[in-house]
């Protein structure tokens, strides 16, 4: 699963953004890290910011479904992370809100 978060995927980039890149890897956070890095090599291009899901703080990973999905091999594993994601915020977001001033906490 790959997918754009962040400015460009909203259309709202400017002439110095770059592009909000989010991958799923399954496998351990040292694992994860060098994949990262690898795919960071590959483009080798500061233009791209690549992070792995499962290592975004919750409101971030937010902001990667409500984004674009590029590729995905199973919709349905889509689906579930997503489901899961907004179930684990839902119960977050009152505190998170209120943290950032956008709505108290009653």
């Amino acid at each position: 699963m790959s997918g754009a978060y962040g400015s460009v995927a909203a259309g709202q980039a400017r002439d110095d953004s770059d592009l909000d890149l989010c991958l799923w890897y399954d496998g351990d956070a040292t694992e994860a890290e060098r994949f990262r890095f690898a795919c960071i090599k590959e483009l080798s291009d500061s233009r791209y910011d690549i992070l792995i899901f499962f290592h975004l703080p919750l409101y971030i990973r937010i902001e990667v479904i409500r984004g674009r999905l590029l590729y995905a091999k199973d919709l349905r594993f889509v689906y579930d992370i997503a489901y899961r994601t907004i179930r684990e915020f839902d119960y977050f977001k009152h505190r998170f809100y209120d943290y950032i001033g956008k709505e108290a906490m009653v």
